[in-house]
């Protein structure tokens, strides 16, 4: 039995191992490559020892338009993120505690989620050209609700629904109102589940492309994700830049989980173990 064991643990930490290693290559591929030259980052057979360098850096920060993209991306997922988990999460509480539109209207959310931004591109561009909104620093927060907020009404509700109605009864008897209860009881209570859900709907904002693309024109409203587009010109494609300016891009959310890891965890696993 120990030898049987001892076997079964070895294969179980070979597997671990082997899928760690794929999922981590790609990013740490990706940081060796923003360290390299253009003529070792073509080098066939790929190199694997070479003297780093952080010219493709320097380009990144000091000349070119990354660091203005790299904060308008912040203040348009941050905005987004805010705006999506106060309407999100009364609507998922409306829901759940008043059986508001019931299933359907739950699952006119999930549709309106499952539906690709390209698809509404069009009508959206022609009303906002309309409302002169264009080029401007409140668009993009506006239309990342419309993929942000049915992710956060499906999320919130899950988590609404393990807290006992008994709690927020025994708080209106003692005079709480509905938003007492709402911002003293629920809110408390569901408090991992809003940074799980809080930290996702910001990589969902971050690392959107199609919608700042087609709704956004200048460095002053562009987000990141299009200015790394923009290293790939007619002529060529400028790698070194292109992974300098994805490694600054992986930072914001990494610092995020890592930060919030114990509270996604619990509000991950929010009602998994009764």
């Amino acid at each position: 039995m120990p030898k049987k064991k001892s076997i079964k643990s070895i294969v179980h930490s070979a597997i671990i191992i082997v899928a760690l290693a794929f999922f981590v290559f790609p990013i740490y591929w990706l940081f060796v490559t923003a360290l390299k030259i253009q003529v070792d980052i073509f080098a066939m057979p790929p190199k694997w020892i070479f003297t780093p360098t952080l010219q493709n850096f320097y380009h990144v920060f000091f000349e070119s338009a990354i660091p203005q993209l790299t904060m308008n991306s912040l203040i348009t997922a941050l905005s987004n993120v805010g705006i999506s988990l106060v309407i999100g999460t009364m609507a998922a509480y409306g829901i759940t505690r008043y059986k508001i539109g019931g299933q359907k209207l739950l699952f006119w959310f999930l549709s309106i989620r499952m539906l690709p931004p390209i698809v509404a591109t069009i009508p959206l561009f022609i009303i906002s050209a309309s409302l002169g909104l264009i080029d401007t620093r409140i668009i993009l927060p506006v239309l990342y609700l419309i993929i942000n907020i049915p992710f956060v009404v499906w999320m919130m509700k899950s988590f609404i629904d393990e807290i006992p109605e008994s709690i927020e009864e025994s708080a209106r008897i003692d005079g709480c109102s509905h938003w007492g209860v709402l911002g003293r009881i629920v809110l408390p209570l569901t408090a991992p589940g809003l940074v799980a859900t809080g930290v996702i709907c910001f990589i969902f904002a971050w690392n959107e492309f199609i919608l700042a693309m087609v709704f956004t024109r200048s460095a002053h409203t562009r987000t990141l994700p299009v200015g790394i587009s923009a290293f790939i010109t007619e002529e060529m494609i400028l790698w070194g830049y292109i992974t300098a300016s994805a490694s600054i891009a992986a930072i914001p959310p990494l610092i995020l989980a890592w930060i919030f890891q114990r509270y996604m965890v619990r509000g991950l696993t929010f009602g998994a173990v009764k």
